[in-house]
């Protein structure tokens, strides 16, 4: 499904590293081996904001504050995660200050928004409604043919 998805992106590569690997595949590994593949690079984990409410329960997310910069999506105008006391200091709406910072620093992009989640993709196929309006052609073709989510 990934190769269906990035195919129209010739700028976006996948990377199987989480597949090989035979421990749990917790992100802080994941980030760490990101981090030795391109050292001199500026990481950022996007993540929606349903998946960010949970964050401070991650394993090891104060490590991964220290790695990385967080892009925080949400599916509306409305924010949510400013009662996570543990990380609200760590929250910067400035852009620009954002991106001159290499880790440590959560921005919620109010210019990217999406309706799309798991959960109403999972909702909609068990109720054997369409998904076209949520998902690539050719993931809609590999969803049905695979009878995922069923």
């Amino acid at each position: 499904m990934l190769e269906n998805a990035v195919i129209v992106n010739k700028s976006l590569v996948i990377n199987d590293y989480e597949l090989r690997s035979p421990d749990t595949s917790y992100s802080i590994n994941t980030l760490k081996y990101f981090k030795e593949l391109y050292p001199q690079d500026k990481l950022r984990l996007i993540i929606g904001e349903d998946n960010f409410m949970s964050f401070a329960k991650w394993y090891k997310y104060q490590e991964i504050m220290e790695i990385v910069n967080i892009i925080v999506l949400s599916r509306d105008n409305i924010m949510r995660c400013d009662k996570i006391n543990k990380i609200k200091k760590l929250f910067e709406e400035n852009i620009n200050l954002f991106n001159e910072s290499i880790a440590g620093k959560i921005h919620f992009s109010r210019e990217h928004k999406s309706i799309i989640s798991s959960t109403i993709i999972r909702e909609r196929i068990s109720r054997n409604k369409s998904i076209m309006n949520y998902v690539s052609k050719e993931n809609n073709k590999y969803i049905f043919n695979k009878g995922l989510y069923k």
